[in-house]
C-alpha cells in the first residue's frame, strides 16, 4: 500500500512541475521609491470620469469580465473598492498583433533498399541506407500573439507606479477567458511579490 501512495504522489510532483512549466510568463516594472504595502483602496480609472468623458455608456462583457479577474485579484491581495478617493486607479489595455515565430525543423533522407546480382554466390542480395541527417529546415509560422497591460497610478500623483504584462498566443481576434485568466493571475503573483 505505502509504495502505491508513493508512487501516485510521486506522479502528482511530476504533474504539477509540467504544469507549471506551461504557465504563462509575466513581467513587471515598479517604481522603486515606491512601497505598495502603503496602498489599500482602489478604483478604475474609466469609472471615475464621467459618460461624456470616456465616450462610453456601457461596458462589453469582455470588458466587465476582466474588470471582475483584476477586482478579484487585488482584494486577494488585501486591497478594496472604494467609490471615493482611492489609494490608486487601475487601468488595463488588452492588444492582439500578428507576430512570426521562427522555427526549424530537422531534415533527413529517404532510407532505401538497393539489390545487386553477386556474380560468385549466384544470387541477389540487398543492402540498406539508413536514413541520415540531412541539415535543418528554418521557416517562419505567422501565429497572433493577445497581451494584456494592467497599470497601478497613484491617485495623488497621477504617476504610474506598477505595471504588470503578459502575453500568450491567441487563436482568434479575441483573448479568451481562460486566456485572461490565465495571464491576470499570472501578472498578480508578481504584485504578490513586489509588496515583500
Amino acid at each position: 500500500m505505502k509504495r502505491r501512495n508513493v508512487g501516485i504522489s510521486s506522479l502528482v510532483v511530476i504533474a504539477a512541475i509540467v504544469l507549471a512549466g506551461c504557465g504563462v510568463q509575466s513581467y513587471v516594472e515598479k517604481d522603486p521609491s515606491v512601497d505598495l504595502k502603503n496602498y489599500k483602496t482602489f478604483a478604475w480609472i474609466n469609472e471615475r470620469g464621467t459618460k461624456q468623458e470616456t465616450g462610453k455608456s456601457y461596458k462589453d462583457f469582455k470588458q466587465t469580465y476582466m474588470m471582475e479577474l483584476v477586482t478579484s485579484e487585488l482584494e486577494k491581495n488585501g486591497w478594496q473598492k472604494a467609490k471615493s478617493n482611492p489609494d490608486v486607479l487601475i487601468d488595463y489595455d488588452i492588444m492582439i498583433e500578428n507576430e512570426t515565430r521562427r522555427t526549424s525543423e530537422s531534415v533527413y533522407s529517404r532510407s532505401a533498399v538497393r539489390y545487386f546480382y553477386n556474380p560468385y554466390t549466384g544470387r541477389i542480395n540487398s543492402y540498406y541506407y539508413p536514413s541520415r541527417y540531412m541539415g535543418e529546415n528554418n521557416y517562419t509560422v505567422p501565429y497572433k500573439s493577445g497581451t494584456i497591460t494592467i497599470n497601478i497610478v497613484d491617485n495623488e500623483s497621477d504617476k504610474l507606479v506598477w505595471q504588470g504584462w503578459a502575453e500568450t498566443e491567441v487563436t482568434k481576434k479575441t483573448i479568451s477567458k481562460d486566456d485572461m485568466e490565465k495571464i491576470v493571475k499570472s501578472i498578480f503573483k508578481k504584485l504578490d511579490i513586489a509588496k515583500r
